[in-house]
């Protein structure tokens, strides 16, 4: 690694002194710095790649008792509260703390989380994404060529930099629908978010082998849910609807109603996503329907029991304190690692005894 470009350094390309380059960069208030003496400093810091650590080499000499722990997610939904959870547990059986970090990407262009190890206020990181997506490319760049101990989870990505934590969602999906099968439907309904991210290619392409696999007719359908709205629907666990909120709501409720046109007497209902099977029941119930109709879920957090015939339960503590264990061999190794969890706690009612409509 070459010489890292310093404070005085970022002032000399910038023309400026010291002191102002400090001001720009850390945004000190109180100080008047003309809009294009601003540009110039934060122009030089990038073409320079200044990143503020000279006091960070002396912090991480010593044991750091903090982990960093990125969720770009909104924490009332189940998933990442129990991943955030078992994050937490493991690291203070090991004597650490979670130190919960932004994703803002500051003025020299790096995240909140990269600023955060080069302070030296973190000794890792654990960063869990948006729907597959990882850390942006500056911020990785920085953080490998601090050789930063980071774990990524769930973005379904091979690399030899940092270790990774993905789920198995093709066979955690097979599993589920073999079971699913096994009751003797002939049809399978897969519904799911109009979302083409690793997560939902997976896991649709679990069910559509093996329903290829034995004979069965699937038929694939979308709701109305998709990365530009994800946000406003798993508001929905904090009691923020909005009317922006309901009106998507009730397209998602639409878009079951036309679902639901498309299976029969017998058939099986796979969701992808936790608690969709419960709108499945109700629309039938509100139509007076007696239909028998399977129903599955790929992923339940413990939300809703009662309406899925059988769902797979994500291992989201498990994960947590897997992405807590690996980021501390990390630490000590320096050996990026690549963990696969399998998904194959299905909860499953017995034969006879499903769940009724309601």
């Amino acid at each position: 690694m070459g010489k890292r470009a310093t404070l005085k350094d970022v002032a000399r390309e910038a023309g400026v002194t010291p002191a102002t380059v400090s001001y720009v960069i850390n945004n000190t208030p109180g100080q008047s710095i003309r809009p294009e003496t601003r540009k110039r400093v934060l122009e030089a810091a990038r073409k320079l790649k200044y990143a503020p650590n000279a006091h960070a080499r002396t912090l991480r000499n010593h044991h750091s008792p903090c982990i960093g722990m990125v969720i770009r997610k909104n924490l009332a939904v189940p998933r990442f509260s129990q991943m955030a959870y078992g994050i937490q547990t493991k690291l203070e059986q090991e004597g650490y703390n979670a130190l919960l970090l932004g994703n803002k990407i500051n003025n020299l262009g790096i995240a909140d989380y990269a600023e955060a190890f080069l302070a030296g206020r973190v000794g890792g990181i654990i960063f869990i994404g948006t729907d597959n997506q990882g850390p942006d490319e500056r911020s990785l760049k920085v953080l490998a060529d601090e050789h930063a101990p980071l774990v990524v989870f769930d973005t379904q990505t091979q690399t030899d930099s940092y270790s990774t934590v993905d789920l198995d969602y093709v066979g955690g999906a097979r599993l589920s629908c073999e079971r699913v099968l096994s009751r003797g439907c002939k049809r399978v309904l897969y519904f799911r978010p109009d979302i083409d991210k690793p997560q939902e290619t997976l896991r649709e392409q679990g069910v559509r082998e093996t329903c290829e696999a034995a004979g069965v007719e699937l038929v694939c359908a979308r709701s109305p849910i998709t990365l530009g709205n994800i946000e406003l629907w798993d508001a929905r666990y904090v009691g923020a609807d909005t009317e922006e909120g309901l009106r998507l709501s009730e397209r998602f409720l639409a878009s079951v109603a036309n679902a639901l046109e498309l299976v029969d007497d017998g058939d099986a209902v796979i969701s992808s996503w936790a608690t969709w099977t419960h709108y499945f029941r109700r629309i039938e119930t509100q139509r007076g329907s007696r239909r028998r109709l399977t129903y599955a879920e790929l992923a339940n957090n413990g939300e809703s029991w009662l309406a899925a015939d059988l769902y797979t339960r994500l291992p989201n503590y498990e994960a947590g304190a897997a992405c807590a264990e690996d980021v501390l061999a990390l630490m000590r190794t320096g050996v990026p690692s690549a963990r696969i969890m399998k998904l194959s706690n299905i909860i499953e009612a017995p034969l006879g005894q499903q769940a009724p409509n309601y």
